[in-house]
């Protein structure tokens, strides 16, 4: 299993990664997106692996968020952005500036929440 660390390192990659893509294309907004969510992962990931638990996929990851009194309020950012990710990933979203400002903030409640914490 990785270690906090390791997984921090990660979704801080993911979010250099989004910040590097030229968000004018669509194309690279959708990845992006899926960037951001993927950093969202991580710094889930991270808050549990300090909590001994490690997700075997994004449902019970989904259910560990919503379950977890730390994690909880982050329920709905979360789900949020993996929806987005997938919008893009499956669906060709096509995403904008608007939805890439929105990502963001979500990323950014989700931050909030665990950084302090690690």
């Amino acid at each position: 299993m990785p270690h906090s660390r390791t997984h921090l390192s990660r979704a801080i990659e993911n979010e250099q990664f989004a910040d590097s893509l030229n968000s004018s294309s669509s194309l690279e907004t959708d990845w992006a997106i899926t960037a951001l969510f993927y950093s969202a992962v991580h710094y889930v990931d991270a808050y549990l692996v300090v909590a001994r638990s490690k997700p075997i996929d994004h449902q019970e990851r989904e259910r560990m968020i919503e379950r977890n009194g730390t994690l909880s309020g982050i329920f709905m950012p979360y789900r949020e952005l993996k929806r987005m990710s997938r919008a893009a990933r499956y669906d060709i979203a096509s995403y904008g500036p608007r939805e890439l400002a929105k990502a963001k903030r979500l990323l950014g409640e989700i931050k909030a929440v665990i950084t302090p914490r690690l």
